[in-house]
């Protein structure tokens, strides 16, 4: 607060030193006694904030509500008024909330009875999937009379369906089923659901690989149940082969090096017995599914059949009764002989397709024993894009592809600042040829191997557009692609090479930026530390939300380097060999630590895995950030990949060979039984289903421009990102913005004191 002195200058500047000596006393008498209250005041605030940003820290949402509602007496200015705002936003979101979820609860259920009485099962228990959702206690709301009369007529038609070979409508009830159990209390129902179902999508599996043709019919049986008066497309023949170019390259030696890799360095499996069952398990899943018929003919022989699964049972039966670590190569060689010579004898398959299902079988069990879905056998056909993957870059057009019911070549979108994206290629464009070659036929492998080439050389691509009468001759130069993972609040626009520009900041005046990270690939840390610069060089970054919901996870090596970036010492992660022996250690360096004095908010959910849960985990245990959202996906393992290639081709093995350890010794991987996984936030701050929906589609509408269209002097109207805060779609971002503006305010240039009294 200032203060203005009325006594005019010139009397001062005339008196003698004597009466000056005096002013000045009655000066500092005025003056002092206000500097004390101002601070005091100021004092009073800090203290408030660091009251907030504690409560949140330690996770004490009733406390946090309680200091919130306690907003510091006699201060002002805009920072202050900016921050009582949001709180009244947020308790009003937070009411507008609590009535849509009553009132959605009740449209749910509402819906679920209109659905039953219309005999529309699947659509009725999705609606009970609802229900459940919005309720406070999942028990309860599956024990609803008429949710349970729904459940016991989804497992009787879950059951006619397995019977009758309808494994899309078994597998649609099943899924749902299984959602409706996933719960603690229910877990013995939950389990037996999720067999079902697992085995249900390995059939699906199957025909897709071996007998398109029968996929297909299921496919048209269940748009004309969803949608009888829309028209289904005719079956492609090109489908029939595609098998062959799946099992092109693979061999005995290969499978071998995998699963003598898998049962040697393995975390938990640590020999041979999982894998030979699961192999065993997989083939004989493979000659029992007598839909594959329509490709290999031999299957229909009932009698050459059973003679496959009285061997497999005998093979299973030896080796139960072998003590687990009794079992070596030998009996892999042995097994693998056998059904090799039987499979000459009688079906005659080709055995690349016996092989490649024992050693996706194998894998498959381990999945199963011990919750790893990551080990798997990359085989050739598949080998080169894991490696682009990995990478986390590419040399092509930069489009994502797949085929569509039709079979023919659909683009999902272009990528941003992509040369496809450049040259006016869009999202559902239809490649009908490449370079004057007509795409009729082609798998995505020839696809992706036509449509990419060397940087820099040419490749014409001829689109179909809907909405376009004649196909369109598309000239594409071929460049190195980035797959871009740091991004920003609003992106502004893109400059000449179709590289985002983005603004950081979602709080400009309090100094509060905002980083999305989607993955931690190669170029993550780097891409962070310039858009830190750049929000430095705008103006004074005081606190920073960090986004991390739906980062599937990447590299450790950004990880670590990102953990460094809040942690100024100590221990970030460390990994845990199969005997729990720490094998390696990961520490904070004090240079590194760059962004440890600004209060910071992590943002996690259930799609947060991997790196990200190292970093959240690691940056919470230091104390460095606050953790906010909800718990993470539960992935803390490490995969090594191991080459298995061999003369006839190129393939490799990913195995979990370590666990991620974090300070304090916890492991994120959620293990068989075990009920505490992932990453805890600090503050737990939910999402209903519609907000989860509605801020995803908003915030990818928001990311959207269009490049062709920039370059033509095109502009298309994007959502204003702010709706996500302002307009209550996004809790989670909203506590974080909220979080950090009360922890900025005692630092705020605009902050005043009025005097008291």
């Amino acid at each position: 607060m200032t203060q203005a002195f009325t006594e005019p200058t010139p009397s001062i500047r005339s008196a003698s030193p004597r009466p000056l000596l005096a002013g000045l006393v009655i000066l500092a008498a005025a003056v002092l006694p206000m500097a004390g209250k101002a601070h005091a005041q100021q004092e009073q605030v800090r203290q408030w904030s660091d009251s907030v940003w504690q409560a949140a820290a330690d996770g004490d949402a009733q406390l946090l509500q309680q200091r919130l509602s306690e907003l510091p007496t006699n201060t002002t200015g805009t920072a202050f008024s900016r921050l009582a705002e949001s709180i009244e936003l947020r308790n009003q979101h937070i009411d507008q909330t609590n009535a849509k979820r009553l009132e959605a609860q009740s449209e749910a259920l509402e819906q679920m009875h209109e659905q039953i009485a219309e005999g529309k099962l699947t659509e009725a228990l999705t609606s009970a999937v609802k229900y459940q959702t919005l309720s406070d206690d999942f028990i309860n709301a599956i024990r609803n009379e008429q949710v349970a009369r729904l459940l016991d007529e989804a497992e009787q038609q879950s059951s006619e369906a397995i019977e009758s070979g309808d494994w899309l409508l078994a597998q649609e009830l099943l899924y749902r089923l299984r959602t409706l159990h996933d719960d603690p209390d229910l877990n013995d129902e939950f389990e037996q659901y999720q067999s079902d179902l697992e085995r249900v999508n390995r059939r699906i599996g199957l025909l897709a690989e071996y007998a398109p043709r029968r996929l297909h019919d299921l496919r048209s049986i269940r748009a004309d149940r969803l949608a009888p008066d829309e028209e289904f497309p005719e079956f492609n023949q090109a489908f029939a082969s595609e098998w062959k170019e799946q099992v092109d390259g693979i061999t005995q030696p290969m499978v071998w090096a995998a699963l003598r890799t898998a049962a040697n360095e393995h975390i938990q499996s640590g020999c041979w017995k999982p894998l030979l069952q699961g192999g065993l398990s997989a083939v004989e899943l493979l000659v029992t599914t007598s839909d594959l018929s329509e490709t290999f003919e031999s299957l229909q022989d009932a009698e050459k059949v059973a003679l496959w699964t009285e061997t497999i049972d005998q093979l299973e039966a030896a080796i139960e009764a072998v003590p687990p670590q009794a079992l070596s190569r030998r009996d892999y060689r042995r097994i693998i002989g056998t059904l090799l010579m039987l499979n000459r004898d009688t079906i005659a398959l080709d055995d690349a397709v016996l092989l490649r299902e024992f050693g996706d079988g194998a894998m498959y069990e381990l999945a199963q024993q011990y919750e790893d879905q990551y080990s798997e056998i990359i085989w050739p056909d598949r080998l080169r894009r894991f490696r682009q993957q990995v990478d986390g870059e590419f040399v092509g057009v930069g489009i994502l592809i797949r085929h569509d019911e039709k079979r023919e070549i659909q683009i999902v979108n272009p990528l941003e600042g992509s040369p496809a994206s450049r040259s006016g290629i869009k999202p559902n464009d239809r490649i009908a040829a490449v370079d004057g070659v007509s795409t009729v036929g082609w798998s995505l492998n020839k696809a992706v191997d036509s449509i990419t080439g060397p940087s820099g050389e040419p490749v014409i691509l001829t689109v179909k557009r809907e909405g376009v009468e004649e196909p369109m001759d598309v000239p594409i130069i071929r460049d190195t692609i980035k797959m871009r993972s740091v991004n920003g609040w609003w992106k502004k626009g893109l400059n000449a090479r179709g590289e985002p520009e983005w603004d950081w900041y979602m709080d400009p005046d309090a100094g509060i930026g905002y980083v999305r990270l989607t993955s931690f690939n190669e170029d993550s840390y780097d891409d962070f530390l310039a858009s830190v610069s750049q929000m430095r060089m705008e103006r004074q970054l005081n606190g920073l939300v960090l986004d991390l919901r739906h980062n599937p996870g990447g590299l450790l090596k950004a990880a670590h380097e990102f953990s460094n970036l809040f942690i100024p010492k100590g221990e970030i992660v460390a990994g845990q060999d199969r005997n729990g022996n720490i094998v390696w250690t990961l520490d904070a360096e004090r240079s590194r630590a760059m962004l440890a004095d600004i209060p910071t908010v992590i943002l996690i959910n259930q799609g947060s895995a991997s790196a990200s849960e190292i970093v959240a985990g690691a940056v919470k245990a230091h104390e460095g950030a606050v953790v906010l959202g909800e718990r993470s996906f539960g992935k803390g393992s490490v995969q090594t990949v191991h080459d298995i290639s061999d003369r006839n081709g190129d393939a490799a093995v990913k195995l979990t060979t370590q666990y991620y350890v974090l300070p304090g010794g916890r492991l994120v991987h959620k293990t068989p039984g075990d009920d505490d996984w992932g990453v805890l936030p600090n503050l737990v701050v939910s999402m209903t289903p519609d907000q989860i929906e509605k801020s995803l589609e908003l915030r990818q509408n928001a990311d959207i421009v269009d490049e062709y269209e920039v370059a033509e002097g095109e502009s298309s109207t994007r959502p204003d990102v702010k709706e996500l805060t302002s307009g209550g779609l996004d809790p989670q971002l909203e506590m974080a913005l909220l979080l950090l503006r009360a922890k900025t305010l005692p630092n705020s240039e605009t902050l005043e004191f009025a005097a008291e009294g």
